[in-house]
Order: C-alpha cells, then structure tokens, then sequence
C-alpha cells in the first residue's frame, strides 16, 4: 500500500497530479484517485488506501472546502494524527480544521521546482519517519482557538452549544423598557422637573369649589368687591343674609392680599355665593418653575387633593371664567386695610363681581408646599392633565396606610403596559393588589390624566423609557423589561415565523 495519500476536489486535480509526481520522483509512494482500478468499488477502495497511509496531504482550496469527500478524509485523517494540510487559498479551511497549524501556498501549482515543494516534502519524511513535525513560521497558518474547539466537539455541536448559550444569555440580558402605561387608580405620586423653562401641570379645568392652602399672595381686579360681616353669618344655612355685606371701593383696580406672618396656614376657598352646584370658574394653569414632586389624591366623592411639594420654588394658580364669586380668606391681609370695616384678625368671605368681562384671580404660594383641593365640574369624564408632556423623573401608584404605615395598592387599582419599541411583544395587563414600580426614567412624559366620575379613580396614560419596571407582590415582584430573546424573537420580520409555531 501506499504511504502518502493526496486528499483533493475534482476541479484541482492538475495541482494533485504534480504534487503526486514530485513525490514519487523523489523516492516517497503516493496514492491518489488516479489508482482506482475500473470496476473496483469506490468507496471501499478510497477507505482502504486512506486507512493504510501513513501520511494524508490535504490540499485545501475552495472547491475542497465544500467537498463532502474531502472533508470527511481530512477529518478522518485528523483523528489518526497523519493529517498535513496545504492551503492554496486565502480562508479555504473549513473552520473544525483551523485548530491546526497547516502550510500556507497561496497560488501554488504544485510544482516540483519550487521553495514549497521542498517544504512539504520535508514535512512528509519527517511524518513518515515518526520525527517531530515543525512547520516554517513563514510558511505556515496560525491555529485559531475556536477551530480547536470545533476540532474537539465537531462544527455542528460547536454551533448548537453557541447558539444556545447565546440564546440563554440573551434571554437573561434585560433592557431598558419603551413603554406606554395606562393606569387606573385613586391615587398617584411623580416627581416633574420642567428644566430650565415652566410648565403648565393642568389644563382648564371647571371647578365648582377650590380651596388653596400656603396662599402667599392672591390678586383680582374685580368691578364691584363686598365684604361679609361675619357677626351676621346664619350658621344654619351658612350663609350672609343682604344687609351683612359691605361695599368696598375697587373701581376695577387691582387688589390684593398678603399671607399673614403668623401660625396660620393662609388659605383661600372659592364657590358660588348661592352655594348651588353651579360651575364658579376655571383652573386655567398650575406654573412649575422648579422640580416639585406632585400627590394626586381622591379623598372622597369626587373631591380631589393636589398637594405640590418644591424645594424653594412657590407655585402659581391661574383662575378664569368668573363673574361671580365668594372668596373666603383666612390668614391673608387685605392690602387696604383702612377701608376695611372688620378686623382681619379672622377668616373674613368678600364676594367679587365682574360685570364686563369674565375675571382672573391669580394666586401665589407662599412656601414650599402648595395644596388645591378641587371639587370639578361634574361631567362623566373629567380631563385634568392633557397633552402637557410633563417630563416627569419618579412615578409612584401605591399608597401608605395612615394606621399601618404599610404601602398598599389602591382597591380600584388596574393598568396595562404595552412595549413601544416591540408592538408585537404581548402586553402586560395588572391589578390589585399588585405593585408597579417604575424608576429610573428617561425621557418620560405623562401624557394626561382623567377623573372617571363612576369608578371615581384616576385614569393615567404616560410613556418613556424606565430602567426599572417591575409587577407584582412586595415579596414575588416581576421584571418587565424586555430581554435580548424578546427583541429578537418578536422583531417583525419574525412575525411569519412566530405565526407558523403558534406564538
């Protein structure tokens, strides 16, 4: 039998033919296809003469690279240690054989009369002979680590094991979460910061009463402006009878008041003097200037709490649409002292009257904390908040129990939450007495805010990205940000795909 066995594709059999030639001139037996005996059978005879060589060059270019047949010789050769690869063009080594070193003849044509020639043929004798094998570093491939692991475990397990484990560390790997969120609930904490500008928290909202506490400064420039004696209120009807109010001289001027520097929390109510359901103004804006964390709260049947928590910034409430009002302070001063008949020294009722036109009041706070507490115009579906695209930093949707001191869900509360970026990834639906806890925002917005008269709840709708968005219990929360697997197994050009198996 022979010793060397020459491992080729069909179109590069010229080159075999002269590397055969070489090395039988040169004293070294060669097999190669050209062997084969008509009639003999093929494959057993290909089988025989590998397994009895001692030596299988292996000469690799394209064509060879996708041969089934040269490749299962080379693999077989790999695995009895007589393999001696030869690569005649750049990247034709399957990736299972770069775990190797090989000889590197770009261009070669085989020829005898060559540098190359002589090199291989050193190799053989040396693998013939049972010597250490070295090849030239000049004339030689580098072994690549991943081809020794496709050596070892075979190209196709090295594929299943990679793309399983990608696929577990994707499915591990979570984002951040595009998402809109709409939630229904009693209760609602976020933490806006309108930046270098100032930002209108509510739209125009009716309101048939709305009281103001930590009032600094109110100012109104009303035609006609009454004060009430309150010696003459009848507490039955907790009204003033005609004769207890007194005309005050305004003349449409500007007036106002100022928070006394007291004890007393200033506050300042408005409602119809007729103390009838009727709509007494609008809430036209609520002026952020700077950071302020904002508690929206129904306390009872269709009452709302707006508590607004600053730093050093009072807020500022534009009021509008009113003819006629009462407007009752306690803790404020009249600027025209004189001209008033009663002390001030007591929660006093003025009533003002504008006869032209529609009025404005605007009123200023006075410290840090600023609380409306608004009873709206009754309608099915109150906005509040619209298109202000407040950019808000912190989200809060549970609420604390005065007795307990525990957080708590509100008993109404329920939502969704839909992936912007992924449409096609389900979306999360959740209600108590389940959390949602949502952090680390950026570039997130809440779009409006509406107050649903029969469930007397909030509902909410906001969107942006969160780094931290999780459901559940306090002790079983759940992570709802999208992983690596989900961007990938619902892209929608693998919608067909999810189609076909029933995702």
């Amino acid at each position: 039998m022979k010793e060397v066995f020459i491992s080729y594709a069909s179109e590069d059999r010229a080159i075999a033919q002269h590397v055969a030639q070489g090395l039988e001139a040169a004293g070294v037996s060669v097999w190669w296809d050209r062997h084969i005996q008509v009639g003999s059978e093929w494959d057993k005879t290909i089988e025989d003469a590998l397994a009895a060589a001692k030596c299988v060059v292996v000469l690799w270019t394209g064509p060879a690279k996708a041969s089934r047949w040269v490749r299962a010789e080379a693999r077989a050769a790999l695995q009895h240690g007589q393999i001696v690869p030869v690569m005649l063009e750049a990247d034709a080594i399957p990736l299972a054989f770069t775990g190797i070193q090989s000889l590197r003849f770009l261009g070669w044509d085989g020829a005898a009369e060559s540098k190359a020639f002589n090199i291989l043929l050193g190799v053989i004798k040396a693998k013939l002979e049972g010597k250490p094998v070295s090849f030239p570093v000049e004339a030689a491939t580098k072994a690549s680590w991943v081809g020794k692991i496709a050596a070892v475990v075979g190209l196709k397990m090295l594929v299943s094991v990679t793309v399983a484990v990608l696929l577990m560390a994707s499915s591990l790997w979570r984002l951040d979460a595009d998402v809109t969120i709409q939630v229904q609930t009693g209760r609602l904490e976020f933490l806006v910061n309108p930046g270098n500008e100032q930002k209108s928290l509510t739209d125009l909202l009716s309101f048939t009463k709305l009281s103001l506490q930590h009032v600094g400064q109110m100012s109104l420039s009303p035609d006609q402006l009454l004060v009430a004696n309150p010696d003459q209120l009848d507490w039955d009807t907790d009204t003033y009878p005609p004769e207890a109010w007194v005309a005050l001289p305004s003349h449409g001027r500007v007036q106002q008041f100022h928070a006394v520097q007291s004890g007393v929390s200033p506050m300042v109510t408005l409602e119809s003097p007729e103390r009838k359901e009727s709509v007494v103004g609008k809430l036209d804006a609520i002026v952020l200037s700077q950071p302020a964390t904002i508690t929206l709260e129904m306390t009872n049947a269709r009452t709302i709490s707006l508590a607004i928590r600053s730093k050093a910034s009072p807020q500022r409430v534009v009021l509008s649409g009113l003819t006629l009002v009462d407007v009752v302070a306690e803790g404020l001063t009249f600027k025209e002292a004189g001209i008033l008949p009663f002390s001030q020294d007591q929660e006093l009722t003025y009533q003002a009257l504008f006869d032209h036109a529609t009025g404005t009041i605007t009123v200023n706070g006075m410290d840090s904390t600023f609380i409306a507490v608004i009873n709206p115009e009754a309608s099915p579906e109150t906005l509040l908040f619209s298109s202000t695209e407040l950019p808000v930093e912190s989200v809060d949707v549970s609420w604390q129990d005065p007795k307990t001191g525990e957080r708590r869900s509100h008993p109404q509360f329920q939502g969704t939450v839909r992936y912007r970026a992924l449409p096609d990834l389900p979306e999360v639906n959740f209600q108590a007495p389940l959390f949602l806890t949502v952090e680390k925002l950026e570039r997130f917005e809440i779009l409006s805010i509406r107050l649903d008269s029969i469930t007397e709840t909030f509902a909410i709708e906001m969107q942006g990205t969160a780094g931290y968005l999780k459901i559940g219990t306090r002790d079983n929360p759940q992570d709802l940000r999208p992983t690596v697997f989900d961007v990938i197994g619902y892209h929608p050009i693998l919608a067909p795909v999810r189609h076909l198996i029933g995702l």
